[in-house]
């Protein structure tokens, strides 16, 4: 079906759905971390037509690679990652013991299309707020 429309001419539509960890909509996952650590987190869009933005809450980014290559590792608030991009980024857990929100979201696009997570830390006792 993609191929006879691309083959038309036809534009692909906007997306349905953003998933993190292949969560979406109404499914968050969650990722338990301990304080005082370093994660990496590989960050991909395999979208078909449009740009996503990638952010943590009250977390920087610092972005070590992108497409196999290693980078000037800068520290970020969020990324935005074009169609078939993929990088990886560490997160320090720095912050105060809590939830934060992960977002992931459409970009450049008029419509606004979402997926949502949580990072928690091990000695959280509150939920995300923001």
């Amino acid at each position: 079906v993609v191929r006879r429309r691309l083959d038309m001419g036809i534009p692909l539509g906007m997306p349905d759905g953003v998933h993190i960890n292949g969560h979406g909509g109404q499914s968050r996952t969650s990722f338990k971390v301990d304080p005082g650590r370093t994660y990496p987190l590989r960050i991909s869009n395999v979208g078909l037509s449009t740009s996503l933005n990638f952010r943590i809450q009250g977390h920087k980014l610092k972005l070590v690679e992108a497409e196999g290559s290693h980078t000037i590792q800068n520290l970020y608030d969020s990324l935005d990652l074009h169609v078939g991009q993929s990088c990886t980024v560490l997160i320090t857990t720095n912050q105060p013991p809590n939830e934060y929100y992960i977002v992931a979201s459409t970009r450049f696009s008029r419509r606004v299309v979402a997926a949502v997570g949580l990072l928690r830390y091990s000695n959280s006792w509150q939920s995300a707020s923001g």
